[in-house]
């Protein structure tokens, strides 16, 4: 677990810095956000400030007023005054879209001290410490966080945020609408989720085409498409196995056919996912084409040398009782995290919260 958040710090701190221009501002001890059980630091404020306009500036490049080409948006080297679409389908500026979601995020973060005590949930506090000690070592050393800290982010506000909080997070979210808590989700409820929002499904393929090794040194390969002859072969036969499938012959069984009469070893893929229905991607297209139980051939792909031809069966949700057993956390985060954030939202705005003026010494033009 501790490597993992090792790993964790350097893939955010480098991620960071490469988007990070030089900057100068003085490490504080001045807090941002505070009410009688909690005060935050003013480097956390400047944290999910960051992190709002890397948000921002995804968002800012997927206009068509953006050129890549030449890094501009509009005719300009900054997207702060250009209006971006987020995720949820909210426009607006982009400049006042960075400040607005950092006092989200800021507002949010206090209501989670508050539901802490509240609900009287807890934390591995001592997992946070020993993290927080090992990243600590590598802070002092670390060119990277120096310039982290020409932010004003010291190595706690970003402890705080990644690891503390988060933990916070998880515990409240687990005490809200885990066994007991004042907003429980049943077993039921769970179940009939997955039934109504998961697909699930199995599938088989072989390629309709051949990787020859080439000899020179470079090791490269080619793919050599199969003639029309070997294709009519394999769709004829995938074409059979599925209706063997539609006939009630055993999934299993049906690979074990194709294993042996190709002299293949090939293995079925199993999942459980929700599929967005305006998905792109072809496969899923076709596993969404189907009935529950039932079963289709398909050749996938439009290049000859990359073509592969599949058995997709979709299996009936409700048979898929061991699911949720599982995955019940991430079933319980997909139903109930939108909740969630609306329930911070709410209690933040009864909470009488100090936002210190230090705030607004902070622009999203320092991160340009």
């Amino acid at each position: 677990m501790r490597m993992r958040n090792i790993s964790r710090f350097l893939c955010v701190v480098m991620a960071l810095i490469i988007a990070f221009s030089a900057a100068s501002c003085t490490l504080t001890k001045q807090y941002s956000y505070k009410t009688d059980d909690v005060e935050l630091p003013i480097g956390a404020y400047i944290y999910y400030l960051r992190s709002a306009y890397a948000e921002a500036e995804t968002y800012a490049q997927k206009s068509d007023k953006y050129d890549a080409e030449k890094g501009t948006y509009d005719g300009n080297t900054s997207f702060l005054q250009m209006e971006i679409t987020d995720d949820d389908g909210k426009t607006a500026v982009a400049e006042q879209w960075i400040i607005d979601k950092t006092e989200q995020r800021m507002n949010e973060a206090v209501a989670l001290y508050y539901e802490m005590k509240k609900l009287g949930a807890s934390y591995d506090e001592d997992e946070i410490k020993s993290t927080k000690k090992e990243i600590e070592k590598q802070w002092a050393d670390a060119d990277a966080a120096k310039e982290l800290e020409g932010y004003g982010i010291s190595c706690d506000s970003f402890c705080l945020v990644n690891y503390t909080l988060s933990a916070i997070r998880s515990a409240v979210f687990s005490a809200e609408y885990g066994e007991d808590g004042p907003s429980a989700v049943s077993e039921k409820e769970m179940q009939k989720y997955v039934n109504d929002n998961y697909t699930s499904y199995k599938y088989f393929s072989a390629n309709l085409y051949t990787t020859i090794e080439a000899d020179d040194s470079e090791g490269t390969s080619e793919n050599v498409a199969m003639s029309d002859e070997e294709v009519k072969k394999y769709e004829k036969a995938f074409k059979a196995y599925a209706k063997d499938i539609n006939s009630g012959k055993a999934f299993s069984e049906v690979l074990n056919d194709y294993n042996t009469a190709f002299e293949a070893s090939a293995t079925a893929t199993e999942n459980v996912q929700k599929i967005d229905k305006d998905t792109t991607d072809e496969l899923n297209k076709q596993i969404l084409s189907l009935k529950e139980g039932q079963a289709k051939y398909k050749i996938i792909g439009d290049d000859a040398k990359t073509r592969q031809i599949y058995v997709i069966y979709r299996v009936p949700i409700a048979s898929e009782k061991s699911y949720l057993s599982e995955h019940k956390d991430e079933v319980l985060s997909e139903m109930k995290s939108d909740d969630f954030t609306k329930l911070l939202e709410s209690i933040a705005k009864e909470l009488k919260i100090d936002r210190s003026s230090a705030c607004d010494s902070y622009k999203p033009s320092m991160f340009e």
